[in-house]
Formats: structure tokens, sequence, C-alpha cells
């Protein structure tokens, strides 16, 4: 009997593998944009191809519009990669920008991580019915309907995904950062609350090093072209796409949020040509698109080159991560450069605050020993009654509720006050070696300079400050720190605890940290 069940459990499980599996890889051309014209729009933002020139871009009202802006502005192609794409009101803007641009003459490549990508499939089979769009699917699923079984069954490959941000108009131009498509990213329409980030727009060869970005992953061999994996039906009924898209633009919110959106500065400014970007050194960095097909050479991830581009902080560091996973190597260089006198600062998200609790319990462990090493710990406040500072970080969305609960998502890494880091790579082993990553390196003081001072004004009255006393950790509240008139509390609090936490979700942590998991994080 047990060898029977046996053998229908083997049966049962190869047919699942052979279900989900992907077939042979269809064959190709292998495409390149076509060198930039200097005459475009786009490239008249910065005409010296040689350098680079941005701004940044903190406050989501201005990161949308300034995608919106750049996507009118088009003339010869539209680049666009992301890891998640939301079917709401700013994800259908967007698809509506994309596909009127497409209806005037620009050709357009989309690039999607197959993830999340279950909801926007009429969508996509909508937009990939036009002549001048091309849609790819990174890293796919094989098995559309039944998505679980194939993570299940292509567990090591499906575990990693393409992380990476892009916007790439003409060549010439790009929006760079941390932020997906989504209503989370932007603005208050969202249920699930607002997302702080940080996106940064370039100009010149900044964005010609994001175009070659693009191009990798857009020929590599995890990129599928949708039409290959999604149904034949989605297409016959693409204006079903169509549909579901004029729904959302028609929706009350979506009209809202329109809007607001007029209230940008970038928005105005990119439309009259009065954008002002600033000269600075760039590098675009990346993981090699291989790496989720987990035959990337360690020395070739994003890692590795960040490090050598930034060097060995000396005096200062300050790490922005909604995910703080630094795990046993990382927590004991942390406190090597904390005892050798580097000021190490960092700013990750509260149980409170993170929307991924689970990774919390990778953050938790290291806690002691690195505030012991004199690093300085600051977590996001998930306290719908403190009101931010305006900053480059910490700054709230122009248009949303001043209650409205936000959540920290910025990657930001600063080095001695003269680089600094802004992309989609979070200080954790996921990261590091399971999904592809980008980000761009600033060499300029002026920025790093911008950066530290808005840590030093916005955090304080946007975080918890961490002390230890007797192996008990303490969390000072915002209001300790920071002027009275920058925050409506009361009165002052000390926690001995995580803040605003059930001791059920204490107990969950507490209990994931035994788990052997800090790998997946």
């Amino acid at each position: 009997m047990l060898y029977a069940l046996f053998i229908v459990l083997i049966v049962a499980w190869a047919l699942a593998f052979w279900c989900t599996r992907l077939p042979r890889h269809p064959q190709m051309d292998k495409t390149r944009a076509a060198a930039p014209r200097d005459d475009t729009a786009a490239a008249r933002l910065w005409p010296d191809i040689t350098t680079s020139g941005l701004t940044p871009l903190p406050d989501g009202l201005d990161a949308f519009g300034a995608r919106l802006k750049l996507i009118e502005m088009a003339q010869d192609r539209i680049d666009a990669q992301y890891y998640l794409w939301r079917a709401d009101s700013c994800g259908d803007l967007m698809f509506h920008a994309i596909v009127e641009a497409a209806k005037r003459g620009v050709k357009v490549r989309l690039l999607f991580d197959d993830n999340a990508t279950q909801v926007l499939e009429q969508r996509i089979a909508w937009a990939d019915s036009h002549p001048n769009i091309e849609i790819r699917l990174f890293n796919p699923f094989a098995m559309r309907w039944c998505r679980p079984l194939s993570y299940l069954m292509h567990f090591t490959r499906l575990n990693r995904r393409m992380h990476n941000k892009a916007l790439v108009i003409d060549g010439r131009a790009a929006v760079l950062g941390g932020r997906n498509i989504g209503n989370e990213y932007y603005n208050n329409l969202s249920k699930i609350g607002l997302f702080m980030d940080f996106d940064v727009l370039v100009a010149g060869s900044g964005a010609q090093a994001a175009q070659e970005e693009f191009e990798s992953y857009w020929n590599s061999e995890p990129a599928w072209p949708a039409r290959a994996l999604l149904s034949p039906k989605l297409y016959e009924a693409c204006e079903k796409g169509q549909e579901e898209c004029r729904a959302v633009l028609e929706h009350s919110d979506t009209k809202t949020f329109a809007k607001l959106l007029k209230n940008s500065p970038v928005l105005a400014d990119l439309g009259s040509g009065q954008i002002s970007l600033r000269q600075a050194k760039v590098s675009v960095l990346y993981d090699p698109p291989n790496k989720v097909l987990g035959r990337a050479k360690r020395r070739k991830l994003l890692f590795p080159s960040l490090h050598m581009a930034m060097g060995n902080p000396k005096e200062r560091f300050d790490i922005i991560s909604p995910y703080f996973v630094p795990g046993r190597r990382g927590r004991n260089q942390l406190i090597r450069l904390a005892k050798d006198g580097v000021k190490i600062r960092v700013l990750t998200n509260s149980l409170a605050s993170s929307d991924q609790p689970i990774v919390h319990t990778g953050y938790v462990g290291h806690r002691r020993k690195l505030l012991k090493a004199g690093a300085e710990l600051y977590e996001f406040v998930n306290d719908q009654k403190v009101k931010f500072r305006r900053g480059l970080i910490g700054r709230r969305r122009r248009g949303t509720s001043p209650f409205a609960r936000n959540k920290l998502h910025a990657k930001i890494l600063s080095v001695d006050m003269q680089t600094v880091f802004i992309g989609t790579f979070n200080f954790d082993p996921r990261s590091l070696f399971l999904n592809t990553e980008m980000g761009v390196v600033i060499e300029d003081k002026q920025w790093a300079e911008d950066l530290h001072s808005s840590f030093q004004k916005v955090i304080p009255s946007a975080a918890w400050r961490l002390s230890i006393d007797n192996q008990r950790i303490h969390w000072h509240s915002p209001a300790q720190d920071a002027p009275a008139q920058n925050s409506t509390r009361d009165h002052d609090e000390v926690w001995t605890h995580e803040p605003y936490t059930s001791w059920w979700q204490r107990a969950v942590v507490i209990m994931g940290g035994w788990l052997p998991i800090e790998w997946l994080l």
C-alpha cells in the first residue's frame, strides 16, 4: 500500500513538474535601439552627451508627473522596466500615456517581471497588440492559471526576481530609483498606505547608461515575448484590456489624482523646458540578467561594483533601507567600521510600519550588537499623528492627507558625504544574491551634503531612535529628538518593546527568527 502511494506521489510530482516547465524559448532577434538623436525634447534637457545632469524626485507627485511628462515628450522610443505595475489609477494612467505615445509613432518596449502580472494580462494583450508596442515578461511562470504550483515545482528559478525599475526616453532622459508603478508609491489612493521613496531624473550620459542596462535585460534569456506565454484568447479579446483601463481612468479617484498632478512643479518645469538639472558624475550599476538563472559570477554582481565605486567609509556611512538584514558578515563589517571611528546611521522600517514583517525577523537579531558597537539605529514611525518635515527624505507627498500612514521604501547609501547611491538595492541577502537590482552612484559632494542635512533634520521627527541599556532596547519617540512644533504628540514616549505592535506580532517575529530563512529575506 505504501509502495503504491509512493509511486502515485512520484508520478503526480513528475506530471506537475512537466506541466509547469517552460516550453522551448522562442527565437527572438536581438534588438538594439538606434543611436539617440540630438534634436529631441529629451536631448534638449541636457545637450552634452558626455556628462550627466540630474535632479532629485523625493516627492511622489513630482516623480509620477515626471514620468508622464517624459512619456508625453517622447519622439522616438520609450523603454520601461519594472518589477511591479499595478492595475490601478497610476498604472492605468501610465498605460494610457504609453499607448497614446505609440499612436503617434513612438516605439515602445515594456519589460515586466512576471511575478505580479496576473491582473495585468488583459491590459498587456491590449497594449502588445499595437504595432508600435512590444512587451516581454522576465523570468516567467509557464502555468498562468496556477502560479503557486509553478512556484513550488521551480522554486530555485522563480524565487529570483527582476527588481529593477527604469524608464528611459529617447535614450537621453531616464527616471531611476526605488518606485514601482502603483498608487502606493505616488498618492493617497492606495488602501495599503503610502511608500516613502526616492527617484532621480537623469539626462545625458547617465540616461545612455540606463539605456544599455535596459538593452542587456531586454535581449537576455530570461526575457520572453508576452505573446508566447499569454493565452491567445486574451489577444482575441484585447479590447477588453482597453475597457478595463478606461473604467479605472473614469473613476473619481483617478480624476482627483490627475488634478493633483497639475500642482507638480517638476511636471510644469519639464513642460516648459525650464527644469533645473545639476551636473554630477554618474554611474549606473546593475546585476547581470542571468543572476536569476543562478549563472552570474559573484564578482559581476552589483554589490562588488557598488563597493568599488563608493569605497570604504572613513568618516560616515548612512544606510536607508526598508528591509535591513545585514547577516552576520555584514553586521560584523559594520561593527568593525564603527570601532574604527566611522559614524554608522541606519534607517529602516519599524515592525509596525513594515509591509514585510517576516523580513523584520532577519533584522532584530543584529540590533543589540550594532547598538553596542555605537551604530545609530532609527526605525520609521507608523504613526498617523506624526507630521514629517520637508526634505530630500521624509517628505510627505503633496496632495495627500497629513495623517496618511507612511512606510519607508527608499534605498539610499551615502559614504563620507562624498558619494550617494540611489536605486532598488535593499541591504539584505535577497538583493545581494537572489534578485537582480540596479541603481545610480552619484559622485557629488553637494548631493551627499543635502542627503546628510535631510537625515539630520527629518529622521528625528520621523523615526524611533533606538538605544540599549543593560541588554534592553528602548525606542525613543520622535518628540524627544525634534522640536515640539514638528510633532503633534502631547508628550515624549519611551517604549521597551516594538512600538504600536501587539504581543502576537512580536511573538511571530521571535519565532520567525528561529527559522533558517535569513538567506531568503
